[in-house]
């Protein structure tokens, strides 16, 4: 059975609050961006300058406890334009989801287990 999160959004894995700079690469362009959150699945990040829904990309982050960068291949599946008297420059949102191997997403889980973020992981009821 799935629980569903307020919304009624399906989620495979939980998301994790985190606060990381990253590197967007994506058609031969280099765009700095911040991740937002983060999960096996993929993340939210902003960005001044962003790549179309279905557009291919490589992230670039050091994850937390990390001591190398590592790059994540995904693609983006959502683009949220960000607008406000609190935000002066354009900010655009991106949910990313990833395209990892096995081997990446086991890391990618054992990282976020240990150094959670600034949130737990959603509970499920007994």
């Amino acid at each position: 059975m799935t629980d569903l999160p307020a919304g009624g959004e399906r989620r495979r894995y939980p998301r994790y609050s985190v606060r990381l700079e990253a590197a967007i690469e994506a058609a031969g362009k280099l765009r700095r961006a911040a991740v937002r959150d983060l999960s096996q699945g993929g993340a939210f990040v902003t960005t001044t300058e962003a790549p179309p829904v279905g557009a291919e990309l490589t992230i670039r982050m050091t994850l937390p406890g990390a001591e190398s960068e590592e790059a994540l291949e995904g693609r983006v599946v959502r683009v949220i334009e960000m607008r406000g008297d609190a935000m002066p420059d354009h900010i655009t949102g991106l949910g990313i989801e990833f395209k990892l191997s096995p081997e990446q997403r086991a890391k990618l889980r054992d990282v976020l287990l240990r150094h959670g973020g600034d949130s737990e992981p959603p509970s499920s009821p007994g």
